[in-house]
Protein backbone atom coordinates (compact mmCIF):
# COMPACT_ATOMS: atom_id res chain seq x y z
CA UNK A 1 0.00 0.00 0.00
CA UNK A 2 1.14 3.49 -0.75
CA UNK A 3 1.72 5.81 2.15
CA UNK A 4 -0.84 8.61 2.46
CA UNK A 5 0.43 11.74 0.78
CA UNK A 6 1.27 14.79 2.79
CA UNK A 7 -1.12 17.75 2.51
CA UNK A 8 0.17 20.56 0.35
CA UNK A 9 2.01 23.42 1.97
CA UNK A 10 -0.16 26.53 1.41
CA UNK A 11 2.86 28.78 1.81
CA UNK A 12 4.37 27.44 -1.44
CA UNK A 13 1.54 28.90 -3.54
CA UNK A 14 1.69 32.20 -1.66
CA UNK A 15 5.46 32.26 -2.12
CA UNK A 16 5.05 31.71 -5.85
CA UNK A 17 2.43 34.46 -6.21
CA UNK A 18 4.43 37.00 -4.20
CA UNK A 19 7.56 36.08 -6.15
CA UNK A 20 5.81 36.79 -9.44
CA UNK A 21 4.50 40.11 -8.11
CA UNK A 22 8.03 40.94 -6.94
CA UNK A 23 9.47 40.24 -10.39
CA UNK A 24 6.85 42.40 -12.10
CA UNK A 25 7.41 45.24 -9.64
CA UNK A 26 11.19 45.18 -9.99
CA UNK A 27 10.97 45.08 -13.78
CA UNK A 28 8.50 47.98 -13.80
CA UNK A 29 10.69 49.95 -11.37
CA UNK A 30 13.72 49.42 -13.61
CA UNK A 31 12.20 49.66 -17.10
CA UNK A 32 9.49 52.34 -16.92
CA UNK A 33 11.91 55.22 -16.17
CA UNK A 34 14.07 54.15 -19.11
CA UNK A 35 11.06 54.14 -21.43
CA UNK A 36 9.99 57.57 -20.14
CA UNK A 37 13.49 58.93 -20.75
CA UNK A 38 13.57 57.54 -24.29
CA UNK A 39 10.21 59.19 -24.99
CA UNK A 40 11.50 62.52 -23.65
CA UNK A 41 14.69 62.20 -25.70
CA UNK A 42 12.52 61.64 -28.79
CA UNK A 43 10.69 64.89 -28.04
CA UNK A 44 7.44 63.45 -26.71
CA UNK A 45 6.37 63.93 -23.15
CA UNK A 46 4.66 60.81 -21.80
CA UNK A 47 1.09 61.44 -20.65
CA UNK A 48 0.67 61.92 -16.90
CA UNK A 49 0.08 58.72 -14.99
CA UNK A 50 -0.65 58.30 -11.29
CA UNK A 51 0.78 54.76 -11.43
CA UNK A 52 4.12 55.96 -12.81
CA UNK A 53 4.23 58.77 -10.25
CA UNK A 54 3.56 56.31 -7.42
CA UNK A 55 6.12 53.88 -8.83
CA UNK A 56 8.72 56.63 -9.09
CA UNK A 57 8.06 57.90 -5.55
CA UNK A 58 7.26 54.72 -3.65
CA UNK A 59 8.53 51.89 -5.84
CA UNK A 60 11.50 51.19 -3.61
CA UNK A 61 9.13 50.78 -0.66
CA UNK A 62 7.05 48.29 -2.66
CA UNK A 63 10.16 46.29 -3.51
CA UNK A 64 11.36 46.23 0.11
CA UNK A 65 7.91 45.19 1.37
CA UNK A 66 7.76 42.39 -1.18
CA UNK A 67 11.25 41.18 -0.23
CA UNK A 68 10.20 41.15 3.43
CA UNK A 69 7.05 39.21 2.51
CA UNK A 70 9.12 36.73 0.48
CA UNK A 71 11.41 36.16 3.47
CA UNK A 72 8.49 35.70 5.88
CA UNK A 73 6.67 33.30 3.55
CA UNK A 74 9.88 31.37 2.85
CA UNK A 75 10.56 30.96 6.57
CA UNK A 76 6.93 29.99 7.22
CA UNK A 77 7.08 27.41 4.43
CA UNK A 78 10.29 25.88 5.76
CA UNK A 79 8.94 25.99 9.31
CA UNK A 80 5.74 24.20 8.35
CA UNK A 81 7.69 21.52 6.47
CA UNK A 82 10.02 21.02 9.43
CA UNK A 83 7.10 20.89 11.88
CA UNK A 84 5.27 18.31 9.76
CA UNK A 85 8.41 16.18 9.48
CA UNK A 86 9.00 16.37 13.25
CA UNK A 87 5.35 15.52 13.91
CA UNK A 88 5.44 12.49 11.60
CA UNK A 89 8.69 11.24 13.16
CA UNK A 90 7.31 11.48 16.69
CA UNK A 91 4.08 9.64 15.71
CA UNK A 92 5.95 6.59 14.40
CA UNK A 93 6.16 3.74 16.93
Amino acid sequence: MAAPSEPRNPFYLLLLIVGLIFIVTVLAYAVIPVIEQKAMDAGQMPPPSPFRDALRNDGWKWVLAEVALLVVLGLASMGLDRWRRWKSETEKP
